[in-house]
């Protein structure tokens, strides 16, 4: 009996709390629909039955979008006296607001002030449903008068300085926030995302400024604080001044006002952001610290080879590297490779020696023997070995060896048919197909590849088969021009972008007018680009989209030329007008949503 008395309970309690969903729900569709005089006594019922005040604001909002505002105003007035709550009268006063009547509406605003709460709790909330109206100026009140009123002049710094930012008062805000930070170091992750933020609404572009200067105040101060050497990192960082952050956190390191891997983070950071020479500094710092003391030693050796790659990086990011450069880096990367051991923090290593053997140096066997070292490695994950066999591969087809490439390739794709490791094999397939003359049947996997592949690799299959089918020629049947392009083409695979040049030139300028111009123009703009030549690079794109604006690669050269000017040339006014081009005469390319996007963010930025 007892047991069928619960059940019996639960079953009611289930039963009620099922219709209140319901009717919820329903208010709410009706609410959307814009249907508030259906909307109103549904949520008035769930008001009246659970006693939530979120139901009566959602109740006098129907009634005020219905501009029924005096049953809105007789609707708030009876639920101050059913519920003795006095902060209702704050959704009086912006009812009384809303209807017109501004002068009942400051007073009611004012009435929760006569009431004034004596505890923290009751003077957050006031001050936060203050803020809930937009009513900041009542709301900072609210704070800077709870301070006097428990004796805490350090009180509320969060919720003031939030009150400021929503006013836009950046000046208050941060004092708020450095003040904040001088009492209790630990915010300083929280007062970064928070000038993060108001950055975005940061419209006369002064904020940063302000936010440097004050931090330099603090420094000068109270020198010696962690949290506002923290701070300044952190200004750097956001001004790009990659170089003087990385001396600062430095500078903390060695006064122990930092953790161990502070430094590292900085390196990453200045990299991710293009700044090599900072990153690498920093890096250099870190291995010469050494592996000895608390988390050093994982951090030594994660220095060590995030740093070769960095390097890597840079100096193919370097125009007129030459070999001698690249075989010592391989030199100090089998050298790391060895110190270390067999850590899984190496597994990025022989990769990268791996590529730079064979694409940089030329040193096939030798890179296949650093692919293969890797792979018999025990316990590696499938994605990883996965990559290394597509790194192996590549350095097969480079190396002249397409059957073996094209074994290698089947495999990756029968073991991953369904992720981007596959698709990328079947991508390979089909482009050494068209290196070594094969060009029907590279056509025939293309096709396939650019319907159903991830988006990377469908592109460059379409791109690919545009360039053969635009170029085999019915008159000539040695098809002599694709064929050159195939051997420029498999020249650039192999990094041989000297020779793939003189190729290129050759039809330039022996055949001015052949249709396979455009291509060659557009590869040796993007070789020069890889090389860092970008002046000259421009200049191709710009003679591109002069005289083949509406050919194939016309549209691509200036969606390029706006990308460069936006990320590496930093003219945004120039990169704005080149992307509105661009949007307004190619909406149906497939860089039309990136590049949308891109003018989105240039000109969110150029508003600050």
């Amino acid at each position: 009996m007892k047991l069928f008395l619960i059940g019996f309970i639960l079953f009611v309690g289930l039963q009620s709390a099922w219709a209140q969903n319901t009717t919820v729900q329903l208010a709410w569709e009706y609410y959307n629909q814009h249907e508030y005089e259906k909307a109103a006594p549904l949520f008035l019922k769930m008001y009246e039955e659970n006693n939530i005040t979120t139901y009566l604001y959602n109740y006098v909002n129907c009634l005020l979008e219905a501009r029924d505002y005096d049953t809105a105003i007789k609707a708030v007035k009876k639920a101050i006296r059913q519920s003795g709550d006095i902060n209702l009268n704050i959704e009086l006063g912006n009812v009384y607001e809303i209807s017109g009547d501004n002068k009942k509406a400051e007073e009611a605003y004012q009435v929760p002030l006569k009431q004034f709460p004596q505890n923290e709790a009751g003077i957050l909330n006031l001050g936060h449903t203050y803020s809930s109206f937009a009513k900041y100026s009542y709301s900072s009140m609210v704070f800077e008068l709870g301070r006097k009123v428990l004796g805490k002049p350090d009180e509320f710094r969060l919720e003031l300085a939030n009150v400021y930012y929503a006013q836009r008062r950046f000046p208050q805000m941060l004092e708020e926030y450095y003040s904040l930070l001088l009492a209790d170091p630990k915010y300083v992750p929280t007062v970064q995302v928070m000038i993060q933020n108001a950055l975005t609404m940061d419209i006369d572009q002064t904020l940063l400024q302000l936010t440097s200067e004050k931090t330099y105040a603090y420094i000068q101060k109270w020198p010696g604080m962690p949290a506002f050497s923290e701070m300044l990192v952190w200004v750097l960082s956001e001004e790009k001044k990659f170089k003087e952050a990385v001396d600062e956190v430095i500078a903390m390191d060695r006064r122990n006002q930092t953790t161990p891997d502070r430094v590292l983070q900085m390196a990453r950071i200045s990299a991710d952001a293009g700044d090599m020479d900072a990153s690498i500094t920093a890096y250099l710092y870190v291995i010469g610290r050494g592996s000895t003391g608390p988390n050093r030693l994982i951090i030594y050796n994660i220095a060590r080879v995030e740093y070769l790659l960095t390097l890597a990086d840079k100096l193919k990011n370097t125009a007129g590297t030459k070999i001698d450069e690249w075989s010592k880096l391989a030199v100090d990367i089998r050298k790391t490779i060895n110190d270390l051991g067999k850590e899984n923090v190496l597994d990025p290593l022989y990769i990268k020696l791996a590529h730079i053997q064979a694409f940089q140096i030329g040193d096939y066997d030798n890179a296949l023997k650093t692919i293969d070292e890797t792979l018999a490695l025990a316990g590696k994950p499938p994605l990883y070995r996965t990559d290394c066999e597509l790194e192996k591969a590549d350095i097969l087809l480079s190396s002249g060896d397409p059957w073996e490439a094209s074994l290698v390739y089947s495999m990756v794709d029968m073991e991953n048919p369904d992720n981007p490791e596959g698709s990328a094999s079947r991508y390979r397939k089909a482009q050494l197909s068209w290196f070594t003359g094969n060009y029907k049947w590279a056509l025939a996997q293309l096709d396939i590849i650019k319907g159903s592949t991830s988006k990377p690799n469908a592109n460059d299959a379409l791109e690919l088969s545009v360039l053969i089918r635009e170029n085999i020629s019915e008159k000539d049947s040695t098809q002599s021009t694709l064929l050159k392009l195939a051997e420029a083409d498999y020249l650039i695979f192999r990094h041989k972008n000297d020779d793939a040049i003189v190729i290129l030139d050759s039809i330039i300028n022996n055949a001015p007018d052949d249709p396979a111009t455009d291509d060659c123009l557009f590869k040796k703009a993007k070789i020069l680009l890889d090389n860092n030549e970008v002046n000259q690079g421009i200049e191709l794109l710009n003679k591109i989209v002069d005289k083949y604006r509406y050919e194939y690669w016309g549209h691509k050269a200036l969606y390029e030329l706006a990308c460069l000017y936006q990320d590496k040339l930093n003219e945004p006014e120039k990169a704005i007008t080149l992307l509105e081009e661009f949007i307004r005469e190619f909406p149906s390319s497939f860089y039309f949503i990136d590049a949308r996007d891109r003018l989105k963010t240039l000109k969110s930025k150029m508003k600050k």
